[in-house]
Formats: C-alpha cells, sequence, structure tokens
C-alpha cells in the first residue's frame, strides 16, 4: 500500500500522522505549533520526503448535519495553499469526533492535560487515517 499522511489542522496545531509499509496501521508522527504558513509547510514537506508519502489525507470538519461550516472554509483554505507547495493527491477527510475521541483516549488513560494539548492532534490524524485505511479496505473487499 502506498504511504499516506494524514493531517489534522488547527488553529493553534497540526498533527500528522503515517501507515506502515504494509497499510495495516497508522501512528501519529508528530504534532506542531503553528507559526507561519512557510514553517508549517516546511514541515510537513519534511515528513512527506522523509517518509515516501505518495497522498495525503487532510480532516475536514464537517458539521453533524454533513454539511460544511466555517472551520471547513478554513480547511480549504489551508489545502489550497497546501497544494501550492505539494503535488501530491489529496483527499478531503471526515474528521468528525475525532478530537473528541484522542482527548477522551488521553484522559482515560491520566494523560496530564499540559501533555495532551501536545498530542491531542497528532492522535486524531491517526484517528483519521485509520478511518480512511478502513475505508479503503472496505471497498476493496466489496469488490472482490
Amino acid at each position: 500500500m502506498k504511504r499516506i499522511l494524514a493531517i489534522d489542522y488547527g488553529d493553534v496545531r497540526m498533527g500528522l500522522a503515517v501507515n506502515d509499509a504494509l497499510g495495516i496501521t497508522a501512528h501519529g508522527v508528530c504534532s506542531f505549533k503553528r507559526t507561519s504558513v512557510e514553517n508549517d509547510m516546511a514541515k510537513i514537506k519534511d515528513v512527506i520526503t522523509s517518509r515516501g508519502v505518495e497522498e495525503v489525507i487532510v480532516g475536514m470538519p464537517y458539521l453533524l448535519s454533513g454539511e460544511k461550516g466555517s472551520k471547513a472554509k478554513e480547511v480549504e483554505a489551508f489545502i489550497s495553499v497546501l497544494k501550492q507547495h505539494v503535488q501530491l493527491p489529496m483527499i478531503e477527510w471526515d474528521e468528525r469526533y475525532t478530537t473528541v475521541q484522542a482527548e477522551e483516549i488521553l484522559h482515560d488513560t491520566n494523560v496530564k492535560k499540559k501533555k495532551r494539548k501536545a498530542v491531542v492532534d497528532m492522535l486524531a490524524a491517526t484517528f483519521i487515517l485509520e478511518s480512511y485505511m478502513e475505508s479503503v479496505k472496505k471497498s476493496l473487499n466489496r469488490a472482490l
């Protein structure tokens, strides 16, 4: 399976996750505080190069109704900038509940609140990628 990078875009931080070479698992790479477009793009491009990424999945914050709200417009603007810096296929992927899920797991495992902020976006990106990979597997199984 090709290497995929998942991005959980946030106002303050961004979380990144990639899959393993066999496409079986997703794991967090990093979470970083956003500083500038140039620095953010440099960090993303570094992960793409170092991990041999061939496709990018960006979490899209749909509303509960399934429509795109104001936050989704920000993510669309980010994707537009990302496309100028990275020439890879990009897919928007529903990220509803991933951050909540990540926060619950970190809370349940007694991760201190200060530490949670540093890793919640990375864990959310991992959930986005796992969801995408599961969907691809289901599609392949239906096709057989």
